[in-house]
């Protein structure tokens, strides 16, 4: 229903002005009386509404427009009563207007008035006029935006839509809302009882604004003046100023900027404004009442200037800069400036054409000390112009033709915005390029020296290189055309090197702002379409304006050049490029001054192979020319090698002769796709191999030492699938017993026996069944297809089971053996050598080079290999990255586990993302299949225990875990202790009664983090040495100590003890408890260290600090140190006690606590050498960058207040 009376309004509502318009006040008047009359029952509407109850009418205006048949039954149905009625409007209202536009101005009792309204007929008077005005607005704001795209375009020179946008604005500007609007407003305010609120007077004069309607204004602003119950606000009196100033009408404007004074000094203003109402700087009370009287002033300093009175608006600014008012909004005062005050007067001067004068103020601007900070904060003082004033500026310096003071400024600007930490709109760069464009266009004689200097400027500081903001792409087609000009004007002067160069990073740079900003999610997948779209066009509008200004002689690397740029975006290399790329080479090959660089080498083979012409035959003369120029092809891309080695063998008979002559990798890469073209079979991805071999044929097959045989297979497969360790070992132990009778399973069961065999460690065995499995590929010379299947699939599981077993480098040399054959390892093989990448530098680096080589072998992620690189990342804090993995996986509609989600969620709490992480776990819990398992639950009571601290949301989640009958584990205790203990208000009786209650659980062992934890409250946090001293020394004796036979106090307790002895700055107290950890056969860690250079050097004692560091030794570059980090999580592991006189080795956190230790007591010198050491160790350069930093802190200090309550070793936080 409601869409037929939306319809029947919004078409018929002219026709409904034009019938009250013919009717006389005594029908008027009939229509009245018949809606007071009718009583509440009925649905109450205005005249000429198409929405009028009662169950007649007769005249001519209602009559053609009544709905009730719409709204309401039969005499004989249900009755539709004025509530409905009143529901059905209000739903219109909010089905027509935009919710931008639903404001309210309406009083105090603007919900008594309202009601009034539509009692007394007039509501649906305002629906209608709220509705026109708004659809006006829309449109005039259509308007205003198709105007500066039309300003920006003309700028860049871009006219091809200039008629369409033109005609685009005359449509929009002859709508007849407006018309319709006042037409219904004067008609009704024809009863000397009707009542608008204020809200469709400040429409109703916004509209006469757009329209510069005075006569209208003053109208609908002498019906409002009478009103006793409602008052003007501030929007009232800036539109009333604005709609004379809009005429000329200076006195129009004075005489409402007089009036609103007098209403102030009465206090008959509402100080509210619509520029205000969304603003969230101005949504205190105070402050937008500051705003709204500051904001009519304003309007009234612009309105000087529009009705050319400049020197009257200064007047009135300095008025305002002389005023006595306080912080304190008084009615009655003139009101300081704000920061929008001195801005408008800029933005004044520029549109009377005063660009000289508004460049003196905005210099005077540029010359204040404080920065661009709230537009509506009072001040005496400018600040520096905002973003806005800038762009103002730049565009009328810009439409002026004032180049060198535009360039000039805009060098100023990125310094500013550097220091402010304000962004470089993509219009600045706009209209800075487009007026010195314009001008190098209009000055052809310009100095070939001052021209190049000019366009090395607009290279160099105009065009933007970084690629985080993600501003200036080539979604706009003006930031498009005007680059694309720039490249011309480079090489219309004749520098045709520089042209290639900068059109190839600025496609570069395009390409690089897209990666980056898929990976922020900054782009969904429509806005990276179109962003690529643009650069694909610059690319090839660009090739199409410079080859129609290239000769027949031009040089072959500049066409190559070119069809590079092309290819590198993703565009279609146009015949007529390749016609001339082809033709050049022929006639430039045998030039003795022909210089390619191997890029141009290989944009040349990629037109040689897509050329229509004699491939064969081109393919040889580039092989020949590639052998007599000496061209490195090692130095092509993998791309290139491979593009070339298939084309070569796909179209010439001689290849292999020729790529003999190229030397290795070719000659063996040809020979193998030879091999595999011989056996009819494509390159062999190792998802495909389990399939093909299931159908080998069951007849037995004779080996050297025995035959294969199907029964057999079945008896040692029967471990498969999920076999536990008794089984798998049981199958090997069949295998060994018919492999003694010269029996053999299947290379598939092999196959799988090895990985089986490798994640239970065997990998002797592992070689064992490997040796056989050779054994049985051999008796398959009959069957070659299964025979090269089998081999790669063997070689896939014996990656699998080396990396699970531990040996990554026998691993990734079976991965070697498998890409060389031109194989592809399968995604448990990646997965695997990712999850046991380890004991490096940079696990995450190497685990993601992996990853993306997988992608680019084209291999289709399973489960286990997104787990294992979302775990990767997490553990890195990459979080974004993971998060778009997760993404992925669901979008390739692979299932996340638990295990997914516990990886994906502990990235987020690791960078500190409580609403993601909180949404990943419900989502998490709400999946049909979810299986509850401690580790997310562990993972968010750590986000809220130590990254983001809260101890309701610890506790929420650990009753969640407990509603999901999860066991709770040794961390989820340590967990509970340190948010007792450790989060403010600090609760120490009830970190005892968690402590207390793990005692009991006979589940869960007592272990060193649970001792580390309470030394650590009672220490670091509560200061009590006496209590941790106490804690500590009770360890050896308690009783789960003792009935577990634990090995405690461990590394993990000492360390949260020295912890406690560095905070406390109780330094002459370490020596013993060190000798009694070395008494105990503890080894000490690194993070132990750590604690005693910064506590020494925190005493004044450098010296001791230094010997304490140089003490340690560092580990094999690459490798990560061993031996510093004890299992404290989930649960006690059984590992083996690491010797006490084993050497200690320093851990990244080392050095930047040395570097510390050194700048806190005045060593810059010995830190810069810290440093260099650093460097030479070859750490990543994220490490290296991070302790770097800490040169650039001029307060470092190796005494830290987060130190007072935090451990410095990775346990304190786990």
């Amino acid at each position: 229903m409601l869409p037929k009376v939306a319809n029947h309004l919004f078409h018929h509502t002219h026709r409904a002005v034009v019938a009250v318009q013919n009717q006389t006040g005594h029908t008027l008047r009939n229509v009245l009386q018949l809606q007071s009359s009718s009583g509440t029952s009925t649905a109450v509407t205005g005249w000429g509404s198409s929405v009028s109850g009662g169950s007649s009418h007769s005249g001519p205006g209602p009559s053609k427009f009544h709905t009730s048949g719409r709204l309401q039954s039969s005499q004989n149905g249900t009755h539709v009563s004025s509530a409905q009625v009143r529901d059905r409007v209000d739903k219109l209202n909010a089905f027509r207007v935009p919710s931008s536009h639903h404001r309210s101005h309406l009083p105090a009792d603007s919900s008594s008035d309202a009601s009034h309204l539509v009692r007394s007929g007039f509501g649906t008077y305002s629906t209608l006029i709220n509705t026109l005005t708004d659809r006006d607005y829309e449109n005039h704001q259509a308007v205003r935006r198709a105007e500066a795209r039309l300003r920006r375009r003309r700028r860049a020179a871009l006219d091809d839509s200039a008629l369409e946008e033109e005609n685009r604005i005359a449509s929009l500007r002859g709508d007849s809302h407006f018309k319709s609007a006042l037409a219904l407003f004067q008609s009704a305010a024809a009863n000397p009882n009707s009542k608008f609120p204020l809200q469709t007077y400040n429409k109703l004069l916004r509209s006469c604004t757009i329209h510069s309607n005075v006569d209208a204004a003053s109208q609908i602003f002498a019906h409002l003046s009478k009103r006793v119950d409602i008052v003007p606000d501030a929007q009232t009196y800036i539109s009333l100023i604005q709609t004379h100033a809009s005429r000329q009408d200076l006195p129009g404007a004075q005489s409402a900027f007089a009036t609103f004074k007098d209403a102030s000094r009465s206090e008959r203003v509402q100080w509210t404004c619509d520029a205000l109402s969304t603003e969230s700087a101005v949504q205190d009370a105070s402050q937008l009442e500051r705003a709204s009287q500051n904001a009519v002033w304003n309007e009234m300093l612009a309105a000087y200037f529009r009705c050319g009175q400049p020197i009257e608006a200064i007047a009135l600014l300095e008025q305002m800069m002389d005023t006595s008012a306080t912080d304190t909004f008084h009615s009655t005062d003139v009101p300081l400036p704000t920061a929008s005050t001195f801005a408008r007067a800029i933005t004044e001067f520029c549109h009377i054409g005063d660009v000289s004068t508004a460049l003196i103020w905005f210099e005077r601007m540029l010359q204040q000390e404080t920065a661009s900070a709230d537009p509506h904060q009072s001040t005496r003082s400018p600040h520096r112009p905002d973003a806005e004033t800038w762009t103002t500026m730049f565009d009328a310096l810009a439409d002026e033709g004032l180049v060198a003071e535009l360039n000039r400024l805009f060098v100023r600007w990125i310094d500013i915005a550097a220091q402010d930490g304000a962004a470089v709109w993509s219009d600045h760069r706009d209209s800075v390029l487009a007026a010195n464009l314009k001008f190098m266009d209009a000055r052809g004689d310009l100095n070939q020296a001052k021209a190049h200097e000019l366009l090395g400027f607009l290279a160099e500081h105009v065009l933007p290189w970084e690629v985080e903001s993600g501003h200036f792409t080539f979604y706009r087609d003006t930031s498009r055309t005007l680059c694309q000009r720039l490249v011309m004007q480079f090489w219309s002067r004749g520098h045709s090197d520089e042209a290639l160069d900068m059109a190839s990073r600025i496609a570069s740079r395009q390409l690089q702002v897209i990666e980056h900003g898929q990976a922020q999610r900054r782009y969904d997948s429509n806005q990276s379409q179109r962003r690529i779209d643009g650069t694909r066009r610059f690319a090839a509008d660009l090739t199409t304006d410079i080859l129609g200004k290239m000769s027949s002689s031009a040089p072959l690397s500049h066409l190559l050049r070119l069809s590079a740029l092309l290819t590198d975006v993703g565009a279609l290399v146009p015949s007529a490029l390749s016609e001339s790329c082809l033709n050049a080479y022929a006639l430039q090959r045998a030039s003795p001054t022909l210089s390619l660089s191997p890029k141009d080498w290989e944009a040349l083979l990629d037109v040689v192979v897509a050329s229509e012409a004699d491939v064969a035959a081109t393919l040889n003369t580039l092989v020949d020319d590639l052998l007599q120029h000496s061209v490195d092809i090692t130095a092509f891309s993998d791309e290139a090698k491979n593009h070339l080695v298939r084309s070569l063998s796909a179209n010439d008979t001689n290849s292999a002769r020729l790529l003999a002559q190229l030397g290795e990798p070719f000659s063996t890469r040809f020979a193998e796709l030879q091999r595999a073209q011989e056996m009819s079979s494509p390159a062999i991805s190792a998802q495909s191999y389990e399939a093909l071999l299931e159908d080998i044929p069951g007849s037995p097959l004779q080996t050297a030492a025995g035959r294969v045989d199907t029964a057999h297979s079945q008896l040692v497969g029967e471990f498969y699938p999920g076999g536990n360790k008794a089984s798998v070992l049981s199958s090997f132990k069949r295998f060994r017993s018919g492999m003694q009778r010269g029996v053999y399973p299947r290379p598939i069961v092999l196959a799988r026996l090895i990985s089986a065999l490798g994640r239970l460690g065997e990998v002797d065995k592992i070689y064992e069944v490997y040796d056989a499995a050779h054994a049985v590929l051999s008796s398959m010379e009959t069957m070659k297809q299964w025979q090269t299947s089998g081999w790669f699939l063997v070689e896939d599981h014996m990656i699998i089971g080396l990396a699970h077993a531990g040996d990554i480098e026998a691993a990734h040399a079976h991965r070697h053996r498998i890409i060389q054959q031109g194989g592809v390892p399968s995604a448990d093989a990646y997965g695997a050598l990712i999850l046991h990448v380890k004991d490096t530098t940079d696990d995450t680096s190497n685990a993601m080079a992996l990853f993306q080589e997988s992608q680019g072998l084209g291999v289709i992620p399973n489960i286990f290999m997104y787990n294992t690189v979302i775990s990767k990342l997490a553990k890195a804090r990459k979080a974004d990255f993971a998060l778009q993995l997760f993404q992925d996986m669901k979008s390739n509609d692979v299932q996340p586990t638990s295990v997914t989600y516990g990886a994906v969620i502990a990235a987020c709490c690791r960078v500190g993302d409580a609403a993601s992480a909180e949404l990943l776990f419900q989502e998490m819990t709400s999946e049909p299949t979810f299986k509850p398992r401690v580790p997310p639950y562990n993972t968010m009571m750590q986000l809220y225990t130590h990254t983001k601290p809260d101890r309701s949301r610890v506790l929420h989640y650990y009753n969640e875990l407990l509603a999901a009958r999860v066991q709770p584990t040794a961390h989820t205790y340590k967990l509970l202790m340190d948010a007792h203990g450790s989060i403010e208000p600090i609760d120490l009786p009830a970190m005892q009664k968690v402590f207390d209650d793990l005692v009991a659980d006979q589940s869960v062992s007592v272990q060193g983090t649970h001792w580390a934890a309470l030394i650590n409250a009672y220490g670091c946090v509560h200061k009590n040495l006496d209590k941790a001293l106490a804690a500590f020394d009770s360890i050896a004796t308690h009783s789960t100590t003792v009935a577990q036979g634990s090995a405690l106090p461990d590394a993990v307790v000492y360390e949260a003890l020295i912890n406690t002895l560095v905070t406390l700055r109780r330094m002459d107290l370490v020596p013993a408890y060190l000798e009694r950890l070395q008494a105990s056969g503890i080894h000490m860690t690194a993070y132990i260290a750590n604690l005693l250079i910064k506590g020494y050097a925190a005493v004044g004692d450098i010296e001791q600090s230094r010997a304490i560091f140089e003490a340690l030794q560092d580990p094999q570059e690459g490798i990560a140190a061993p031996h510093n980090h004890a299992p404290h999580q989930n649960k006690q592991v059984a590992t083996v006690a690491v010797p006490a006189g084993t050497p200690v080795y320093r851990e990244p956190s080392t050095w930047e606590a040395m570097v510390r230790a050194e700048l806190g007591n005045g060593g810059r010198d010995r830190a810069v050498a810290l440093l260099q050491r650093l460097q030479a160790r070859m750490f990543p350069p994220a490490v290296y960058q991070r302790i770097s930093g800490i040169m650039l802190d001029d307060a470092v200090s190796p005494w830290s207040l987060a130190d007072a309550s935090a451990s410095a070793s990775p346990t304190s936080s786990s």
